[in-house]
């Protein structure tokens, strides 16, 4: 998604709800963010209020330790808690990110293969959404866990 692509993807995002905003996505005909698209992650799900993320460890993103450096982990988890958010809001509704917490539980590899991080909404109310979400592998052994806060903005 180049410049002009992410201003196209927030004016659609204005006029979609934030479901069928990653919906389309979904089905191809809204490109990912570029960070996403960066990273390699992918939305492979959408419901209200529940996305789940999908992407591969690769040794780009290793980090002096010779493991997949914490940010990567940081953003899939960042990136799949704000989608569930997003995924209940009305059209011209969105949202910013207050905090994120992450538990490390395992160091991720190229050898973990892909993973994905299914996020949910705990709470939407007016003004504050929260959301957990986990990463685990194709064995369903979790890597990391973590929360956001969000606070709501735009119309109700």
């Amino acid at each position: 998604m180049s410049g002009s692509e992410a201003a196209r993807g927030r004016e659609l995002r204005q006029s979609l709800s934030g479901l069928e905003f990653f919906q389309q996505m979904i089905a191809g005909t809204i490109p990912p963010p570029p960070l996403v698209a960066l990273l390699g992650f992918r939305i492979v799900e959408a419901a209200f209020g529940h996305v789940v993320f999908a992407g591969v460890p690769a040794e780009a993103y290793y980090n002096g330790m010779g493991v997949v450096h914490g940010g990567y982990a940081a953003t899939l988890l960042d990136s799949a808690l704000g989608c569930a958010v997003n995924s209940s809001m009305p059209a011209g509704r969105s949202f910013t990110t207050v905090d994120l917490a992450i538990k490390y539980l395992r160091p991720l590899d190229v050898d973990v293969g892909p993973i994905r991080c299914d996020a949910r909404v705990i709470h939407a109310g007016n003004r504050v959404a929260t959301a957990e979400g986990r990463i685990v592998d194709a064995k369903d052994r979790m890597y990391a866990h973590g929360t956001t806060t969000c606070v709501l903005v735009g119309e109700k």
